[in-house]
């Protein structure tokens, strides 16, 4: 009989089941305390355990960066779950050259290929070799709150251009409106700014050069302006008071419970949001969506965008009856579910028709017209250079690096990693 069970305190475990099992598969997750994918998760492990009753289905979650920081330690260590959540990018490679994933036969690979996302399959294969099954397709964009768009008398779908942004900013400012909430203690909501203003002026050429180290790598004008711009908008004192010692989860509260006119966030924080305000949230009838705005001069395009392609994947030791799950979990009837119930956008093709908010709506008509997909530079560069990306984003907002050091900072970090 195989069980692991985490005993972390910063985990949260929900056994679908009390039933003595014969195999348990240890599934370790992000945060999912919003109730939509909450409940979608623990109904696809009871439906699973009820189809095949000798499997245990152990569903555990962890906040963000507990989970980045801890899983390379359970990833060496008989606590290792079975599956875990997967942003892919960098990290993925590296867990996967380190020996700590279990590849899919070739026979699950071709028949998933047939039902899942191509795009998604590929964004979890590393050298000719696939470890999961992609979940959902993923893009940031400027949230905006409508009544207070309203009250203030601006129309975010005229912010064409990032000065038009700043000027917003003031605008609220001058209005008694925090114009944007942010969780400054985990740094990643920060890289959103700063990769996206990044994008805005160098594009994907110039960003795919960075990453070659090419025309000096990150230390080079390109991003000395990036950081010079995201400045400008620190300069206006976006955020809420206290910023650097709010997390995520606080700070998408914060926004549901309409704390701010704008929020810097992926689409997944309609739920998130809502399971964190404490009165239900923002409805989607006071809520918009806005690309993120170009830059005077810049090589981008309003249709890059930034984003993810997150997944499940496998650890070496899973067992068979992990892998029958993900074809579960990761498949067609628990993606279609999770498009109608307004989870999340799924990467399953015949799914996507079935997204109904309105909200989640606009993000995929954003997905849709993207002409360049840039993967999250924290996940996208691997642990250290990403981190240090993080890092740098946080450090600027709180003036305690320039942008021309960030630069440098950036530059050593890609060329010694």
């Amino acid at each position: 009989m195989k069980h692991v069970s985490l005993t972390l305190a910063a985990s949260l475990a929900i056994t679908a089941s009390a039933a003595v099992a014969d195999v348990t598969v240890d599934v370790l997750s992000i945060n999912r305390d919003s109730t939509p994918w909450l409940g979608l998760y623990t109904d696809a492990a009871a439906s699973y355990e009820a189809a095949n009753p000798g499997v245990k289905i152990n569903l555990q979650f962890m906040e963000d960066e507990a989970f980045k920081q801890k899983l390379p330690t359970l990833l060496q260590s008989d606590a290792a779950p079975d599956m875990f959540f997967s942003w892919s990018g960098g990290v993925f490679y590296e867990q996967a050259e380190q020996g700590f994933l279990r590849a899919l036969d070739d026979a699950t690979v071709s028949e998933w290929q047939q039902e899942l996302s191509a795009g998604g399959m590929a964004a979890l294969s590393h050298n000719g070799k696939y470890y999961g099954a992609p979940e959902a397709s993923q893009n940031v964009a400027i949230w905006y709150n409508k009544d207070h768009a309203a009250a203030l008398g601006i129309d975010p779908t005229a912010i064409k251009t990032y000065d038009d942004l700043l000027g917003a900013v003031e605008t609220a400012k001058a209005g008694g409106v925090t114009p944007f909430v942010v969780g400054g203690q985990d740094k990643w909501p920060l890289h959103f700014f700063y990769s996206l203003i990044a994008m805005r002026i160098m594009g994907q050429e110039g960003m795919a050069a960075s990453a070659a180290g090419d025309h000096g790598g990150f230390n080079n004008d390109d991003w000395v302006r990036a950081g010079q711009e995201y400045m400008r908008l620190i300069e206006l004192e976006p955020f809420q008071p206290g910023f650097m010692g709010v997390k995520y989860d606080a700070a998408t509260g914060l926004w549901g419970d309409g704390a701010a006119l704008f929020h810097l966030m992926g689409d997944w924080d309609l739920g998130a949001s809502r399971g964190a305000a404490t009165n239900g949230g923002l409805s989607d009838d006071q809520l918009g969506v806005i690309p993120f705005p170009m830059i005077e001069g810049g090589k981008g395009a309003i249709t890059d965008t930034l984003g993810g392609a997150s997944g499940f994947v496998l650890t070496k030791d899973a067992p068979d009856e992990a892998v029958d799950f993900l074809k579960y979990f990761m498949g067609v009837e628990v993606q279609k579910a999770a498009a109608s119930g307004g989870v999340y956008i799924p990467t399953v093709p015949s799914a996507g028709g079935l997204v109904e908010d309105v909200i989640l709506k606009q993000f995929a008509a954003i997905g849709g017209a993207s002409t360049y997909h840039q993967l999250f530079l924290d996940q996208f560069f691997g642990s250290e250079l990403g981190g240090a990306i993080n890092d740098v984003s946080a450090q600027m907002a709180t003036g305690d690096i320039t942008p021309e050091a960030a630069a440098e900072l950036l530059e050593e970090t890609r060329a010694f990693q």
